[in-house]
């Protein structure tokens, strides 16, 4: 299809209606400009605003005296009642002191009868039953006089607390809210009769507010209506555009089997550099790791010197060895992870063993045996025992050679499994490729025979 076939838009079919629509806007536009000129005509005058705003002010300040008031009568209220409780608490102390049924009150009171009874008894006149009787009295009186005299500031500090109940409660008579409570009255009395002055520009101006929402959501409207025509002809035009591509995608299509053949030889490329990487001897990362292990915690240990590729007859030659980002590698720092000799007691190792603990450094199992933490992350991964005292890593090493031993018998055998599944994923891309291949010519064959026949019937 090419594109003197492909019909354009019309922008004028559009633009026509757009103009109907721009011109009622035009219209509400109009309207609601005389309806702003008309609210900003019915305004409150200065004066009435700034009366207002003055008892507004007024009621405020009403408002704060009022919840002082309110506040300093509460402080009053608790601070009588914390007064009685004490008068009631040394009220209990008298009386737990005195007795509740005491006859006598004051000491005044009981010298007076102390002086009764010795008078009784100096006059000889009484029964020895009398004068045992009067002289236990006379004993409990004596006791009760002491009582008295121990109670006397308490006695004081009541009828000071009572004074000041009276002084608070007198202070709280002077705090009448009722004149604050009529002024507030007032002053809403004078707001209430302003509002209602006011009231019917209130009213005016809501009627104009509300004609002008009915035209902004007329006019939103119109926008809508706006906004889908030209949806309409966007999408009308992307069509059209779409359609342009299509046609412009078809004349492309001859260049897909290059592409193919392209996407082809990259994949290959890729899995060439599988197979190469396939070759490598398997479980080399493992082994590696355990002979690393292996060094560090057995001695008498020595890495065996084995070459990295063995040498193959058949083998391809060596190909450019993939450039490896090593921005996020991080540095590994070989030291020895055991340490055999009891340290030395001075400030400068004791700190330095403390530093070590607190930023994360190596592990102190008990005073004398240390291990790496990258040492004990490997030894965690291979699933071997990680030794936490000397007597431990026999152990561990004897798991690390038997673990060594089963990678190293599996290590061929793995090899050749890697080589063959890459080997079979190289044979099954040929065959993918080729079928694709096939179909691309003969889609491009056919379309080029219906091509020809198109040309011979339009030359007739």
């Amino acid at each position: 299809m090419s594109q003197a076939r492909i019909k354009r838009p019309d922008v004028s079919v559009r633009d026509k209606k757009l103009d109907v629509y721009n011109t009622q806007l035009k219209k509400i536009d109009g309207e609601i400009a005389v309806l702003r000129k008309q609210i900003d005509q019915n305004q409150i005058s200065d004066v009435t605003q700034n009366e207002r705003k003055k008892l507004q002010e007024q009621t405020r300040e009403i408002i704060k005296t009022q919840a002082d008031l309110k506040s300093r009568r509460n402080a009053i209220h608790e601070r009588v009642k914390q007064l009685d409780a004490n008068i009631k608490r040394k009220t209990g102390e008298i009386n737990e002191k005195l007795g509740r049924k005491a006859k006598y009150s004051t000491t005044a009171e009981v010298k007076q009868r102390i002086n009764e009874i010795e008078e009784a008894i100096s006059s000889g006149d009484l029964t020895l039953v009398d004068e045992k009787r009067l002289v236990k009295e006379m004993q409990a009186l004596n006791k009760l006089n002491k009582d008295l005299v121990a109670v006397e500031p308490v006695k004081k500090s009541i009828e000071n607390d009572k004074q000041q109940i009276a002084s608070l409660k007198e202070e709280l008579s002077q705090l009448n809210p009722r004149e604050v409570s009529d002024k507030f009255e007032q002053t809403q009395e004078k707001l209430n009769s302003l509002q209602s002055k006011t009231q019917g520009v209130y009213d005016k101006r809501q009627t104009l507010f509300n004609k002008r929402t009915a035209l902004y959501k007329k006019r939103d409207e119109i926008y809508a209506q706006i906004k889908k025509i030209r949806a309409d002809f966007d999408g009308e035009f992307k069509a059209y555009k779409q359609k342009l591509e299509k046609d412009r995608l078809k004349r492309e299509e001859d260049q897909k089997l290059s592409k193919l053949l392209e996407e082809k030889d990259a994949k290959l490329g890729k899995l060439q550099e599988k197979l190469a990487h396939a070759k490598l001897p398997a479980f080399s990362s493992e082994i590696g790791t355990i002979e690393n292990a292996l060094f560090v915690l057995d001695p008498t240990y020595e890495k065996p010197q084995r070459k990295l590729f063995d040498d193959d007859k058949d083998s391809k030659p060596a190909q450019p060895v993939k450039k490896v980002d090593d921005a996020d590698l991080v540095p590994i720092n070989k030291k020895d992870d055991i340490s055999n000799t009891e340290p030395s007691k001075s400030k400068k190792l004791k700190k330095k063993q403390q530093g070590q603990q607190a930023n994360g450094g190596s592990v102190n199992t008990n005073h004398d045996f240390t291990l790496e933490p990258t040492l004990i992350a490997a030894l965690a991964e291979l699933e071997v025992t990680v030794p936490i005292s000397q007597d431990q890593v026999s152990t561990t090493v004897d798991q690390l050679k038997e673990k060594l031993e089963s990678y190293t018998s599996k290590q061929d055998e793995q090899t050749e499994k890697n080589i063959e599944q890459v080997e079979k994923q190289i044979s099954q891309l040929e065959t993918d490729y080729s079928e694709k291949e096939k179909q691309v010519k003969e889609a491009l064959e056919a379309k080029r025979a219906k091509e020809q026949e198109e040309q011979k019937e339009n030359a007739q």
